[in-house]
């Protein structure tokens, strides 16, 4: 527990969600209902990822009765279940996220994705030795990268632009290098002995919440750069003219 980075990456991403939330409301971006839609979200979240820490501090993610009764790497599905749910029964709560999307700086969004330089940390201790399944080098050499090109594509907002599909394409090849090794080979990895480190605490909570987060920021501003009919002249010109508009939008966001 002492020597895992991912607690203090869990309270950046919470901070980073919460900030973005305030600004939207103190700006006048959301309504007070929407804003409370989104802080129930929040909250629901929250509480989940205090119930998955009791039960990685009590040894309970890896008790044989568990794994038995639900399906591996069950955690990783209750936020997406706390969203669904949230999104089909709190009104106004799309509304308010996409008012989110569009306020929050373009610049923000690429950069809190840098934290996913994180999987590091399991990298080095797979070529230790430390860990033994396969699964920290195919996930966690892409997202890896992944973390260090959003420091670069921060950087390049700021001083210049760069497509709207790029960023849209890069937002969207988040999700996927993790959804994609994870999921699509599930059955190798399962038969690995080592597999089962992902279930330890505090790396439970990598799957359980930190990387939900990252994902939904992710698919957050895939939102905010979706093609619009409205948007299809502004587009062209970003191919033909010296690229500036989407550079110029995130410093003017983040004054």
């Amino acid at each position: 527990m002492i020597n895992s980075i991912l607690p203090f990456y869990l309270v950046i991403v919470f901070g980073f969600s919460i900030g973005i939330v305030r600004r939207a409301a103190v700006r006048g971006t959301t309504s007070r209902r929407e804003t409370r839609a989104v802080d129930f979200l929040l909250g629901t979240l929250f509480i989940w990822t205090l119930v998955c820490t009791a039960m990685g501090l009590k040894g309970l993610h890896t008790s044989p009765a568990l794994l038995a009764a639900l399906p591996f790497l069950w955690q990783a599905v209750v936020p997406v279940v706390i969203l669904a749910a949230s999104l089909l029964f709190l009104p106004g709560l799309g509304r308010a996220l996409s008012k989110i999307a569009t306020a929050t700086p373009l610049t923000w969004l690429v950069w809190v994705q840098a934290l996913r330089i994180g999987a590091a940390g399991g990298i080095i201790k797979g070529l230790r030795g430390e860990i033994t399944s396969s699964y920290v080098f195919w996930v966690g050499i892409p997202d890896l990268l992944y973390g260090i090109s959003a420091l670069f594509l921060g950087v390049l907002l700021l001083f210049r632009s760069v497509g709207r599909g790029t960023l849209l394409t890069w937002h969207l090849l988040g999700p996927a290098i993790i959804l994609l090794p994870t999921f699509g080979f599930m059955p190798f990895f399962m038969k690995e002995p080592g597999f089962g480190f992902i279930l330890a605490f505090p790396m439970v909570l990598a799957p359980g919440i930190v990387v939900p987060l990252l994902l939904c920021l992710n698919l957050l501003a895939a939102w905010k750069l979706r093609p619009l009919p409205g948007r299809r002249a502004q587009d062209g010109r970003l191919q033909t003219e010296p690229p500036a508009t989407l550079g110029d939008a995130a410093r003017s966001d983040a004054i």
